[in-house]
C-alpha cells in the first residue's frame, strides 16, 4: 500500500537562485502583487520587505522566498493554476486552488503558515515548516512539520476523502479544549483525521494533547466522544498504515470521569505496528474501532527534555531501535527506526535552518526492469 500514495515527481528547488529564471526583488515600496504581476514562470521573487501585504499567483510557477534568513510576512496568498515554492516565508492565510483540466503544485520550506489551509493542489510538499491546520484534498506529503492547535480545538491534520497522504517526522499537539458533548461540533480535537476513501501513511510522528477536557453526567457522552480527543482519528472506509509513532495524553471522559476516546479509532483494515501509544495518568485506551495491533509498546517515551520542547530520545528511551525493522525504515545511521519523530531517514534533523540545498521532492519510479535506466533532468540549478 505505501508505494501507492507516494507522489511522484522530481523537483529541486535550492535555497540560492534558481539558474533558468530572473530574481525580483520586493523591496519597501514596492508592491508584492505588482512584483508576481511583472513576473514569468521560473522567475524567484525574494522579499525584503515585511509585512508585504496579500498576493495572487495565476497560472505562473514561481518562488517567493525571505532574504538573508529574515521570513517576511505574507498576509493572504491566493494560488491558482501555478507552481508556487514557498522558502522561508510566513503567510497568514494561504488558499490553494486548481481549474478543471489545470494543476496546481505547492512546494513549502522552512515556512510559518498559520492559517487553517484547505489545500486543493494536485501535488504538495510541506517539510519543516510551522502549520496550523491543514486539509489534504489530493496528494501530499509532510515531514518535519510542527502542529501547534494552541489549545484551540480542531484537527491538525485533516485528509479527505480524495487525499493520498503521506506523513511522517512532525509533531502534532495541543488540539485541545472544553466541548460539551450535547455539542453538535463532532471531530474536535484530533491529531489525524483520515476520511473515509482517504489513503495515508502516518510513520514517525509524535501526537500528544488531543484531549476535550469536559466530563458531564449525560450519557450522551457515550456516543460524542468517539469523535473527539484523538490522536490519529481514521474512518470505516480509509486505508491506513500507522508505524513507529509515539502517542499519549489524547482523549475524551464520559460520565465520571472514564475514558472513552482512544489514542487511535481506527477500522478493522488498518496496519498498526511498532508504536508506542501510552495509557498515561488517565488511562487512556489505546486503539478502538475493530483494528488489530501489533507491538505496541505502553512505556513513558523518555525524552531528554520534554519540558523544553527537546523530543530526542534519553539513553534509556523504550523507542530506541524499537520501530519498524525493515531496511527501508532505517535511521540515518543505518540501525532500526527508533520510534518517534526523529527515527526513519526521511529527514534532515536542522532540516528548518540549513543551509544546504534542500530536496522539496524527489521521487522514482517504483520498479525498473532489469537493464533499464532512471534518466534525472537538471532544471538549471547550481548545487554548490
Amino acid at each position: 500500500m505505501k508505494s501507492s500514495i507516494l507522489t511522484f515527481f522530481l523537483s529541486l528547488i535550492l535555497a540560492a537562485t534558481l539558474a533558468h529564471g530572473a530574481t525580483r526583488f520586493v523591496q519597501p515600496t514596492d508592491v508584492l502583487q505588482d512584483v508576481i504581476d511583472a513576473s514569468s514562470s521560473g522567475d524567484v521573487i525574494a522579499i525584503v520587505k515585511s509585512p508585504c501585504g496579500t498576493g495572487s499567483i495565476q497560472g505562473k510557477d514561481l518562488t517567493l522566498r525571505g532574504v538573508n534568513n529574515v521570513m517576511p510576512v505574507i498576509s493572504t496568498l491566493d494560488i491558482n493554476n501555478s507552481k508556487v515554492n514557498l522558502l522561508k516565508v510566513q503567510v497568514g492565510a494561504l488558499n490553494v486552488s486548481e481549474s478543471s483540466g489545470q494543476k496546481s503544485h505547492l512546494f513549502a520550506h522552512a515556512c510559518d503558515l498559520l492559517g487553517s489551509i484547505d489545500n486543493h493542489a494536485s501535488t504538495t510538499r510541506i517539510q519543516y515548516c510551522k502549520v496550523y491546520r491543514l486539509k489534504i484534498n489530493k496528494q501530499a506529503e509532510i515531514v518535519g512539520c510542527e502542529f501547534n492547535g494552541n489549545q484551540n480545538k480542531g484537527i491538525g491534520i485533516e485528509v479527505m476523502s480524495t487525499g493520498r497522504a503521506t506523513i511522517n517526522n512532525n509533531r502534532i499537539y495541543d488540539y485541545s479544549g472544553s466541548l460539551s458533548h450535547g455539542n453538535s461540533k463532532d471531530h474536535q480535537m484530533i491529531g489525524i483525521r483520515i476520511q473515509s476513501g482517504a489513503i495515508a501513511s502516518i510513520e514517525n510522528n509524535i501526537i500528544f494533547n488531543c484531549r476535550n477536557s469536559f466530563t458531564t453526567g449525560d450519557n450522551q457522552a457515550i456516543a460524542d466522544t468517539h469523535s473527539r480527543g484523538i490522536g490519529i482519528l481514521a474512518d470505516t472506509l480509509s486505508q491506513i498504515f500507522i508505524s513507529g509513532n509515539a502517542i499519549w495524553s489524547c482523549g475524551s471522559k464520559a460520565p465520571r470521569g472514564a475514558p472513552l476516546s482512544a489514542l487511535i479509532n481506527a477500522p478493522a483494515n488498518a496496519v498498526i505496528e511498532h508504536n508506542l501509544l501510552y495509557n498515561d495518568a488517565d488511562t487512556l485506551r489505546k486503539i478502538t474501532g475493530g483494528c488489530q495491533s501489533f507491538y505496541e509498546i505502553d512505556a513513558d517515551p523518555k525524552f531528554t527534555d520534554l519540558a523544553n520542547g527537546d523530543f530526542t530520545l534519553a539513553s534509556d528511551s523504550p523507542c530506541i531501535d524499537k520501530g519498524p525493522p525493515d531496511a527501508q525504515y532505517k535511521d540515518h545511521n543505518g540501525s532500526r527506526n527508533d520510534i518517534g519523530m526523529f527515527g526513519g531517514h526521511n529527514y534532515i534533523p536542522n532540516g528548518r535552518n540549513t543551509d544546504k540545498p534542500i530536496v522539496l521532492s524527489l521521487d522514482m519510479p517504483i520498479a525498473v526492469p532489469a537493464g533499464g535506466t532512471v534518466t534525472i533532468e537538471s532544471t538549471g540549478a547550481t548545487v554548490k
